[in-house]
């Protein structure tokens, strides 16, 4: 015999289920619901360890903290997501942003692509290590990313971003202000040496990031921040070996 429900029953059901709805809703429009069913089904500390990044640290943009887009790149290369739509709801094609284990195609906001270029500038980040790796920067570098900064911090610093680049840090000879797989923001445009600041420059094949200072005799100075490492000179008739790349103006923080 069917179950009969009463009106006052049943009114209260659909105000439960769109109550639940909404929930769903608001909820999908976070960040970090969005970077949760990215990494379904693996656990929180198995997708940390892909990509590299302490369990803590998923930990807490799942609770809402606002990480870093190169963290956020890292995330949708590996869960197979669209960046656009991880980090800000832009879905870019007309394909579903990602699938459950069921194949259940999840909605996302749905917002002009415009709009994130006229908030962001993307940067080309080149697979080029420096302090301790092979490389330079020439047609055959190899693009492996873009990284997106704000226009407005960009204007702020007075930075061009036709004329920027991102390469990486390995080793830790300018540790603790560089560590070991750090991303680097380089101004390709400011070759101008100023004293104690840090530059990306090439002596023969060799890419290194170091402080520079310059003697009234012409000669340059090469300067490690981990004291474990000696400093080096060049003099003036070995200066043509030394060739500036770019300023360092951003490692994952501003420099003042």
């Amino acid at each position: 015999m069917a179950k009969l429900i009463k009106k006052s029953d049943s009114e209260q059901l659909d105000s439960e289920k769109i109550k639940h709805e909404n929930i769903y809703n608001n909820e999908s429009e976070t960040l970090a619901f969005r970077v949760k069913k990215s990494i379904e089904p693996d656990s929180i500390r198995s997708f940390a360890l892909k990509i590299d990044i302490s369990e803590g640290t998923l930990r807490r943009i799942l609770k809402g903290e606002d990480p870093k887009l190169s963290v956020i790149e890292k995330i949708a290369d590996e869960a197979n997501v669209d960046f656009l739509w991880l980090i800000k709801g832009i879905q870019t094609n007309q394909q579903p942003a990602f699938t459950d284990q069921n194949q259940k195609t999840h909605d996302c906001t749905s917002v002009e692509l415009t709009e994130f270029n006229e908030e962001f500038a993307l940067i080309p980040g080149y697979h080029i290590s420096v302090s301790t790796g092979h490389g330079a920067f020439n047609g055959d570098a190899k693009i492996k990313r873009h990284l997106a900064f704000r226009k407005k911090w960009l204007d702020y610093k007075n930075l061009s971003s036709n004329q920027l680049a991102v390469v990486f840090a390995k080793g830790d000879s300018m540790e603790p202000t560089i560590h070991n797989n750090n991303t680097i923001l380089v101004d390709l445009s400011d070759k101008k040496l100023s004293e104690g600041l840090i530059y990306v420059i090439r002596i023969g094949e060799e890419l290194y990031a170091k402080r520079l200072q310059q003697y009234i005799d012409g000669s340059v100075r090469l300067i490690s921040d981990n004291k474990e490492y000696i400093d080096q000179l060049l003099k003036p008739n070995e200066l043509e070996q030394l060739e500036i790349i770019g300023k360092v103006v951003w490692i994952g923080k501003d420099l003042d």
